[in-house]
């Protein structure tokens, strides 16, 4: 009875042909199916995936229910650029994409950009957030052809071209001595009247 209620759940003679369900991937990285309800996709490979599902459905109605997964249509990649750099933003991911590509997408950087220390922060498959300093200065100056430390970008990436030295301080003496508190309270100097030298 139950293997009858799951045929009749994919059934699609009448629409797209055979037994077929299309599911979407959920943001937490699950499909949902009929007879075995939520199954965690996100991590594993088309024979990956297969094999759960058919492992779940043999646990669940019995040995018998063959499976095959086709991948319709990938979710857009994105990578973001911030900082130094002409239109900073969100940027898809059309093709594989390296960092120095990415920076091209976001329109060059700016004068004073540090690209000896350009950072790029991924999630792994924990979730934890890592770090990774970028040397690109030799490389988009074409001082170095081959830059060793090019890499390519994921989906949710986030580059951050960061101000190179002469620019942090610069910022800072804006900040301090012409908005800051030089700014507010300016310091005059004392004046010395000399006009009425007979009555010192």
């Amino acid at each position: 009875a139950r293997l009858e209620a799951l045929r009749s759940a994919i059934d699609a003679r009448f629409g797209q042909g055979g037994q077929v369900r299309r599911v979407t991937v959920t943001p937490e990285g699950t499909i949902q199916l009929p007879g075995i309800g939520s199954t965690q996709a996100n991590g594993l490979s088309i024979g990956e995936l297969e094999r759960e599902i058919e492992a779940r459905y043999d646990s669940d109605l019995g040995p018998g229910v063959n499976t095959t997964v086709t991948l319709y249509q990938r979710a857009p990649a994105f990578v973001y650029v911030i900082g130094e750099v002409t239109t900073p933003g969100q940027y898809q991911l059309q093709k594989p994409t390296t960092a120095i590509q990415a920076l091209t997408l976001a329109g060059s950087w700016n004068n004073g950009a540090n690209l000896r220390e350009i950072v790029v922060l991924r999630r792994n498959d924990n979730w934890r957030l890592m770090a990774t300093k970028l040397d690109l200065r030799g490389a988009l100056l074409g001082e170095r052809p081959c830059p060793a430390d090019d890499v390519w970008v994921r989906d949710s990436d986030i580059i951050i071209v960061p101000k190179s030295p002469i620019l942090l301080l610069d910022n800072f003496i804006n900040l301090v001595f012409t908005r800051g508190i030089y700014g507010v309270v300016p310091f005059q100097g004392m004046s010395i009247n000399f006009a009425k030298r007979a009555t010192i």
